[in-house]
């Protein structure tokens, strides 16, 4: 019997083992997406924009969007293409 509980012990010991208590690297606590402050501003939606896409920030709209207000952000990608990018500006996510 007591070899049970020490294997049960063992078992739930076993994945804390794992446990490095950081957080992904894409989430890391100082990160450049985590350092801009929110609610976003248009200077920190071009910022976020062109961080998370390596792109030239074109423009920066602000608009209302079912009942949130979002910037609609241009960013032209390396291989020419225009894109553009809605970010929420209580949260920073894409929408």
């Amino acid at each position: 019997m007591k070899f049970f509980w020490y294997l049960l012990l063992l078992m739930l010991a076993l994945p804390l083992s794992g446990y490095s208590g950081t957080f992904p690297p894409d989430i890391e606590a100082g990160s450049s997406v985590n350092d801009i402050p929110l609610p976003l501003t248009p200077k920190t939606a071009a910022e976020l924009a062109q961080v998370e896409t390596g792109g030239q920030v074109l423009s920066v709209d602000q608009e209302s969007y079912q009942n949130h207000i979002i910037f609609r952000v241009k960013v032209l990608h390396q291989d020419g293409k225009v894109k553009t990018y809605r970010l929420d500006r209580n949260t920073g996510s894409q929408m």
